[in-house]
């Protein structure tokens, strides 16, 4: 392995390697010290940063990495489109030239509309619709070129659905469509007026827009179904055969893109392939119901929407007050600058590509960031070696497929530089829709032509990483290389705990749910034996069921706005809590060749810190509330997973029930040493890690916290149950009292009776005697040592301390003295036993 991940500085500081435990300043300004990171880890990384941090009126989310990197990377390409003189400047140019776009007004639609409202059939029509798809305006249906999921060295013609105007699960939910409805319908009206409908022209059209939109949504699969079906073997139609099972669907897009489809024969890359067939059924079904006026409507509203954003500056407007204000949250319409920089990035990307690479990425970066996905890829390689629940045969198999994953850092070594294109830096709108038509030329020439595994695909400016199945390849491009993701003068900790991670999470997209199914060449292929592929379906729904669980809490004011989607999200999940582990594996044999400066324990602190404080982020809850619907969860459910609080109150629960009838209901004394080793970890955790990162500990906190949940809990029930069912009611008060003010431990520590006597089991309330016990142990065990006795030093006496208790317990059980057993003393090394791990 070439050492490429500590810079020069930090070789300076080899005289003190293994010895730094202060972490850099950069890290521990973002620190919240009064969270105890058992409990939260995001909010203790990122908390002195989250309290801080103000989202941007015209933002809908801020955060610590991405928006960084791309404030920086806007600064660099703020140069490159000061230069008028490139068809970047041009571009760019005619965005910013409101007074021209202004003085047009519609007349770059004006063509469009002539078109649209001379066709006298639903056939014309679509044809019409099929055409405007060039310019990048969506018709009913999606067709272009890639990897053929069978033959993955040549590319295939594939079709799915097209686009709505708002995503699908607004139409088809209820309570989201409740959010959105009326400012939909006030968008609807507004673009159309301003495209020269009356007001009663347009009042009458939201509604035939609307039901037509929602009627295709709820044709479409839902989300995981879609999902699935992506994976599962496509149906092949040529192009005749298309023409005549869907004509107005398909047959209208296939002749407006130029497509024989009256030859029978054809060649034989003359067909396309479908993953499902019930969406195209029922869109033809319903474009064949639909009148030719309304259809008329609803094409020229699609030509609206979709230009909306790029005529005048009140379409644009329009359009924010919609999809920035009302759902994304933002609370202010962001500059024209701004707006035109990121639509330039998106629009001509490539031709960004070499003068943004020049900027920002060195040679000696591009070889680290190589360096690093290697070292990923032997970390990866590694977890499929020593994965107990695989068998040799898929094992095999996914070596295979992981000495075949392709990877590409930078930007592309032939970018799209558009070189027969013209463009009119007084023609925004029209330059767009010259730039659409190559893109889809390009992509529809590409039918029948060789996979080129190793193009770089995306821009390079973006600050995202991809992974592509049918190519088995993943994308580092050179916006995402960047601080503090990765950095040649971080600690290896750094840079594997926060790149180290994304690299990991690409890797793992490879067998995710969705990428599973393909194998190392991309072909769409079961690889997986029965028994194996059981067993992934049994672990990945242990990750579906846990971030179901996860209540997504507003950044404003705290409040539930409701729950991760587990099972869209799984395929982002599992690659995350993959990518993790790779790269915390990967971090740790580095080690073992080039040792860090920092001590083992601040090693691994830093690499989870940066990690963590990767996806600081605070968003608007009406952007939150949209990633309830999306496979990508909340970011601080990437870090940050709930204690084990709920498990040890419920742990009382059979210890309860085991006092109520102890012959017929089993499983209390169990229970009660649950309670023991649960309540241990979280009470030694939570103190010796405030500790030692110089937060200060409270009694108050502790019993709000550990002691009080349970506690409720468990007066509540006995309360409610006990008090009716058991006890006489001149006796009731009296152990209530006594429970609550854990009396038991005074009779067990001075009285001497045993836990398990027979006169005890009257005591309905005697449980709470696991709940003193953990009190005590904080007061008589855990406060004992030294407070300024080092971290390590301290667990060392626990551990002591263990050992002697477990001894005494022994000792007591050998002299069948079973009343003994269960005294503070001979206990306390159930609480201290998991910590000691």
């Amino acid at each position: 392995m070439v050492k490429v991940l500590i810079s020069l500085s930090v070789l300076a500081a080899a005289a003190t390697a293994g010895s730094v435990t202060e972490l850099p300043e950069s890290v521990t300004k973002l620190i919240d010290y009064s969270i105890n990171p058992c409990d939260d880890f995001y909010q203790y990384a990122c908390g002195a940063w989250h309290n801080d941090a103000v989202i941007p009126p015209d933002r809908h989310a801020i955060d610590t990495s991405f928006s960084k990197i791309s404030i920086e990377n806007q600064a660099v390409l703020s140069k490159i489109f000061s230069d008028n003189t490139t068809k970047l400047g041009e571009f760019y140019n005619s965005c910013l030239d409101t007074a021209t776009l202004s003085s047009l007004g519609l007349t770059p639609l004006e063509d469009s509309f002539k078109a649209i409202r001379s066709a006298n059939t639903t056939l014309d029509l679509l044809i019409v619709a099929g055409e405007l798809v060039k310019n990048g305006i969506p018709a009913f249906v999606d067709i272009y070129s890639s990897a053929d999921d069978n033959d993955s060295t040549k590319n295939a013609l594939f079709g799915f659905r097209a686009p709505l105007s708002l995503d699908r699960s607004y139409y088809t939910t209820r309570s989201k469509w409740e959010t959105v409805e009326a400012d939909y319908k006030v968008y609807i009206a507004t673009v159309l007026q301003l495209a020269g409908y009356t007001a009663e022209k347009a009042a009458a059209a939201v509604p035939v827009i609307i039901r037509f939109e929602q009627t295709l949504a709820g044709v479409a699969l839902r989300e995981l179904k879609e999902m699935e079906a992506v994976v599962s073997p496509y149906t092949a139609f040529t192009y005749s055969q298309l023409d005549q099972k869907y004509p107005l669907l398909i047959g209208s897009w296939l002749k407006a893109n130029g497509f024989k489809v009256h030859e029978e024969g054809g060649g034989s890359n003359d067909w396309v392939g479908f993953h499902g067939l019930n969406y195209f059924d029922k869109a033809e079904v319903l474009l064949k119901n639909t009148t030719l006026d309304n259809l008329r409507t609803i094409i020229e509203y699609k030509l609206i929407h979709a230009s909306s954003k790029h005529l005048t500056p009140e379409f644009r407007t329009a359009n924010w007050n919609l999809f920035g204000k009302r759902i994304d949250g933002e609370k202010m319409e962001p500059s024209r600058e701004k707006f035109c920089r990121y639509d330039t990035e998106e629009t001509v990307g490539d031709l960004l590509g070499q003068y943004f690479l020049d900027e920002v990425l060195s040679a000696d970066a591009a070889k680290t960031a190589d360096e690093l996905v290697k070292a990923l890829r032997s970390s990866f390689s590694t977890g499929i070696a020593t994965a107990d629940w695989l068998d040799n045969w898929t094992r095999a198999n996914a070596q295979t497929k992981l000495s075949k994953l392709v990877h590409l850092v930078g930007g592309p070594e032939k970018p799209q530089l558009y070189p027969t294109l013209t463009l009119d830096s007084k023609s925004y709108l029209n330059n767009r829709w010259k730039v659409s038509q190559v893109n889809i030329d390009t992509n529809l020439k590409l039918n029948g032509q060789p996979v080129e595994r190793r193009k770089f695909d995306k821009s390079p400016h973006e600050a995202n990483a991809y992974y592509c199945p049918s190519k088995n390849q993943i994308t580092l491009p050179a916006g995402i290389l960047q601080s503090p993701l990765f950095d040649g003068q971080f600690d290896a900790a750094q840079n594997f705990g926060a790149i180290g991670m994304l690299i990991g999470h690409e890797i793992t997209h490879g067998f995710d749910n969705r990428g599973r199914n393909y194998d190392g060449d991309g072909n769409l292929k079961q690889w997986w034996s029965n028994a194996t592929n059981t067993a992934f379906k049994t672990k990945s729904q242990c990750i579906v069921d846990q971030y179901a669980n996860f209540v997504v809490k507003s950044d404003v004011n705290g409040s539930a706005l409701g729950n991760v989607n587990g099972k869209i999200s799984l395929g982002e999940t599992i690659a995350d809590n993959g990518g993790l582990k790779t790269s915390f594996r990967a971090y740790h044999e580095y080690l073992k060749e080039f040792p860090s400066q920092y001590t083992a324990e601040a090693g691994d602190k830093l690499f989870y810190l940066s990690y963590a404080q990767s996806w600081c982020s605070k968003s608007t809850d009406a952007s939150l509330r949209a990633t309830l619907w999306r496979k990508y969860p909340p970011v601080n459910y990437l870090t940050g997973l709930p204690n084990n609080g709920g498990l040890r109150t419920l742990a009382v629960v059979p210890a309860v029930l085991f006092h109520a009838n102890p012959h017929s209901i089993k499983g209390g004394v169990t229970g009660v040493d649950m309670f023991f080793v649960i309540s241990g970890y979280l009470i030694q955790a939570g103190i010796l890690f405030k500790e030692s990162s110089g937060s200060s500990f409270t009694y108050i906190d502790f019993y709000s916290h550990r002691i009080f949940p349970a506690l409720l809990l468990v007066l509540t029930f006995t309360l409610v149950v006990g008090c009716v069912w058991l006890l006489d009611k001149s006796v009731q008060s009296m152990a209530l009292v006594s429970g609550t003010f854990f009396e038991a431990n005074i009779q067990l520590l001075i009285v001497q009776q045993g836990y398990f006597d027979a006169s005890v089991k009257e005591n309905l309330l005697l449980h709470l005697w696991s709940l003193g016990g953990a009190v005590l142990h904080l007061l008589v065990v855990v406060r004992v040592r030294d407070p300024s006795v080092a971290f390590r030093k301290a667990l060392a006496c626990q551990e002591a301390v263990m050992m002697a208790s477990f001894a005494c317990n022994v000792f007591f059980l050998a002299l069948s003295r079973l009343r003994w057993v269960m005294l503070l003393s001979n206990v306390n090394y159930q609480f201290m036993i998991t910590f000691s791990e």
